[in-house]
């Protein structure tokens, strides 16, 4: 799932029917005046959830063959972010399939063992890596949900994530970036981001991951990050900085804890400056500005981990313009999902909608 240097810039008044089978999620303290899920924001929750389990593929899949590796993992994502268990609740069955699918796409020998194979198609020039990542990613928060899922092997699973990480591992680059493909000659930023959160979320899952390996990923990240906050395309080749890069940066860093990092806040500080729908940040948006989805599900996850007034203030305009911009069949067809499928906006548009579910490790804070 490349994304072009040129174009590129991871419970109140709920019914008891639209709740899945875990504890209710908390609101913040009540004195705080403000909910987080209102009514209209679960019925859109279960509304897109309903859409993804009706068009998923007969093979487990999701999107329009551009990358379906990516899609199927983002779509996953989405119900696994509502606490829908493989193989269990109303849409343990779809994660099920999305697992098999997955784990049919893993190479089982030689050098490209372990690799989720995108296939030929991958849409807006290709990147393999962007789905390794979030097939792990994935694959991972599944596996930490429930160690035995009905009608997938354990081993399996397990081998299959831990292969994973071996070639996330083996295909970093010396400065601590990653490619679009598993060759370790050109670093990117938002590829880079995705596989540290694939590691991350194998290492929460109990599996061995290199430390270093990410050390040197978080490394990379700050470096790429200006003093003022904006990430850019390149370690490397430096290159533009933009909205959706500094969005993915600000969330790995704000999600390992340096939330007193300078760059850090005025990284967050630059995104609140561009709230979804305020004309600089909407589906609009030409190629500069147009990775809708990508930027603002980054820009989500790092304001949640930043908290109080910012974290109120982005979420109450991301949930207004995603609720404003659902289609009567509850998908999101704007930006990304005409490359790659409705699967892929309409995952990522529920997981940011799920986020105060915290049902997730990469959706908690610390002492949540």
């Amino acid at each position: 799932m490349r994304i072009p240097l040129a174009a590129l810039p991871i419970l109140a008044l709920l019914t008891p029917a639209a709740l899945p089978a875990q504890d209710k999620p908390q609101d913040p303290p009540a004195s705080s005046g403000w909910v987080e899920m209102t009514p209209e924001t679960v019925a859109a929750v279960t509304k897109g959830l309903d859409y993804l389990a009706r068009t998923q593929s007969k093979n487990g899949s999701w999107g329009n063959g551009a990358a379906p590796v990516a899609t199927t993992s983002i779509a996953g994502m989405a119900f696994l972010a509502g606490g829908h268990a493989p193989g269990r609740s109303r849409y343990g069955d779809n994660v099920k399939r999305a697992i098999h699918f997955l784990l049919q796409r893993s190479g089982k020998s030689g050098r490209s063992k372990g690799y989720m194979n995108e296939g030929q198609q991958r849409g807006a020039g290709g990147s393999g890596m962007h789905g390794q990542g979030y097939a792990v990613l994935f694959l991972a928060e599944a596996y930490g949900m429930t160690g035995a899922i009905p009608d997938v092997d354990t081993d399996t699973l397990k081998e299959a994530i831990t292969s994973g990480v071996r070639v996330i591992e083996g295909s970093q680059c010396a400065n601590g970036g990653w490619n679009y493909e598993p060759n370790p000659s050109f670093d990117e930023g938002s590829v880079t981001v995705t596989q540290v959160q694939a590691l991350r979320a194998a290492r929460n899952a109990g599996i061995k991951v290199d430390m270093k390996t990410i050390d040197k990923a978080v490394e990379y990240i700050n470096k790429s990050t200006d003093p003022n906050g904006q990430t850019r395309y390149s370690l490397t080749s430096g290159g533009h900085t933009s909205f959706a890069l500094t969005a993915a940066g600000m969330s790995v860093l704000n999600f390992l804890g340096l939330y007193n990092n300078e760059k850090v806040k005025k990284g967050c500080d630059s995104l609140l400056r561009q709230l979804p729908g305020a004309g600089g940040n909407n589906p609009n948006m030409g190629a500069w500005g147009g990775w809708y989805f990508y930027g603002n599900y980054y820009a989500t996850l790092a304001l949640y981990q930043t908290g109080g007034e910012s974290w109120r203030k982005w979420f109450g305009a991301m949930r207004g313009d995603l609720l404003k911009t659902q289609s009567k069949d509850g998908s999101w067809k704007n930006a990304e999902s005409g490359q790659y499928g409705d699967g892929f906006g309409t995952g990522f548009a529920l997981q940011m909608l799920q986020i105060p579910f915290r049902y997730l490790p990469i959706y908690q804070r610390p002492g949540d």
